[in-house]
């Protein structure tokens, strides 16, 4: 959706309402909606995370519970292997 097409919903439309869709936010609505809830989630960047701030390093196992082979089609640069 887009900002200012929000007028006719209602927040008690939802059992819950996240603001952004940053990882973190987006992982919390799959796992609401997964649990049955209904959700809103809110992003004012044009693209889901458009604000997020990495250093470019992703731990995966937290997101592998939630998406299974996200490894599959993530684009990758290089795995990490050892750290010193």
């Amino acid at each position: 959706m887009r900002s200012g097409s929000l007028g006719h919903i209602m927040a008690d439309d939802f059992d819950i309402i996240i603001i952004g869709a940053g990882i973190a936010g987006t992982a919390c609505a799959l796992r609401c909606a997964r649990a049955g809830l209904s959700v809103l989630l809110l992003e004012r960047g044009e693209l889901p995370g458009s604000k997020n701030l990495s250093g470019g390093r992703l731990y995966c196992r937290a997101l592998a519970e939630l998406l299974p082979h996200f490894q599959q089609s993530a684009p990758l640069e290089r795995r990490i292997t050892q750290e010193t």
